[in-house]
């Protein structure tokens, strides 16, 4: 009886053709939301080098990505809060949102203040060694150092993520000098990262109040920035190439696009359909400008100036998360109420509409980061 069933055994496996593999992780996957095939990538050697393969979305189809998300952060007593919210394309009056709590992080000097590039967060630590006075960071820096600042770029070309800090030494009788270094994450040696030291031909340092106001689009990291010609010194749009680790500055008109308006909280720089866009909300007035760099090589911005609608509450400051697909601006409160919201201002129709958000623990008074756009990324999860 034994020797009949090896042999049934041994027949029905050669009548039976094996499943690929290939098919059997597609069909799986593709049932899947994005974070349960992140996690499938524990299963074996096999699974995650199928998962991680570039053009994995076309070998294996899968569900839709979900839609765009904002995301906002809030600082209170030593906690650091992350949320998003769904974004919504032309939304309609008294619409309510529920926001998702993704991390609650405790201890002190955690921070977000960097739009999201290609999915990845980019969470600052900034802390003190109790035994020096300096802050605690990787890599060698200037001895006395006054100010530390990071800026997160993608290079779509060669696909790296990289960290741009600037060191500045704040001198009291004479120019700031910086140092500027880069970090290449991921590659080989993750486990090795350092700090290259890099060059630059201008003198600056990061020109804001507000370390979030910075924006990378297509390989290129934008970020105000006071520079030194000679004895002299200006404010202009720092443009640091991602792939090349070259800067390149462009002008702004300081009687129009001044140092104390780059320099407020209601000053952001935005993706206005692939081009560099600045804009600054003033609630006093209710107005809203915005420029559009047309030409990097030749200084050249277009204005337009906005006469809002009058806001249905009273707030001191808001400012831009992103534009949206639909060509909205998102707009959001510069500090955290009971009852959040998010703004959706249609230029074209000069319209603003309101979108009510329920954030779980929120708390008032802290101020608020927040950004336009975020998509998932199976790769970076």
């Amino acid at each position: 009886m034994n020797q009949l069933r090896s042999s049934i055994s041994v027949e029905e496996t050669e009548y039976f053709d094996r499943i690929p593999v290939d098919l059997v992780i597609s069909n799986i996957l593709s049932r899947l939301p994005l974070k349960s095939i992140a996690q499938c990538r524990c299963v074996s050697k096999l699974w995650s080098s199928r998962i991680r393969l570039p053009n994995y979305n076309l070998l294996f189809p899968i569900k839709p990505p979900a839609p765009p998300r904002i995301v906002f952060t809030i600082e209170y007593e030593r906690e650091l809060f992350v949320y998003s919210s769904p974004q919504l394309h032309n939304p309609g009056e008294n619409t309510s949102l529920v926001a998702t709590l993704h991390q609650r992080t405790r201890g002190q000097g955690f921070s977000v203040y960097r739009p999201p590039v290609g999915g990845l967060v980019c969470r600052q630590h900034y802390r003190k060694n109790p035994m020096h006075p300096s802050p605690v960071v990787s890599g060698s820096c200037m001895d006395n150092v006054s100010h530390y600042s990071f800026s997160f770029g993608y290079d779509p070309i060669d696909k790296q993520f990289k960290i741009l800090r600037i060191t500045t030494l704040y001198e009291y009788d004479t120019q700031n000098s910086s140092q500027y270094q880069v970090l290449t994450l991921g590659g080989a040696r993750k486990k090795n990262l350092l700090w290259r030291n890099i060059q630059c031909c201008t003198n600056h340092y990061p020109y804001m109040s507000h370390d979030d106001n910075k924006i990378c689009i297509s390989g290129v990291l934008y970020y105000p920035a006071g520079c030194y010609k000679g004895k002299r010194h200006c404010v202009a749009i720092a443009c640091f190439d991602v792939r090349s680790e070259s800067f390149s500055f462009i002008n702004v008109d300081l009687e129009d696009m001044t140092a104390e308006k780059i320099s407020s909280y209601s000053f952001a720089l935005i993706d206005y359909k692939g081009k560099l866009g600045a804009c600054n909300c003033d609630t006093y007035k209710n107005l809203f400008e915005l420029w559009v760099l047309e030409n990097a090589e030749e200084h050249k911005w277009s204005k337009y100036l906005y006469q809002m609608p009058q806001l249905s509450v009273m707030i001191s400051a808001v400012r831009a998360a992103g534009m949206i697909a639909s060509g909205e601006i998102v707009l959001h409160p510069s500090y955290s109420v009971v009852h959040f919201f998010v703004l959706y201002y249609n230029l074209e129709r000069n319209i603003i509409t309101r979108v009510r958000l329920e954030v779980p623990l929120m708390v008032s008074g802290c101020w608020v980061h927040a950004f336009a756009n975020y998509l998932e990324d199976l790769k970076l999860m």
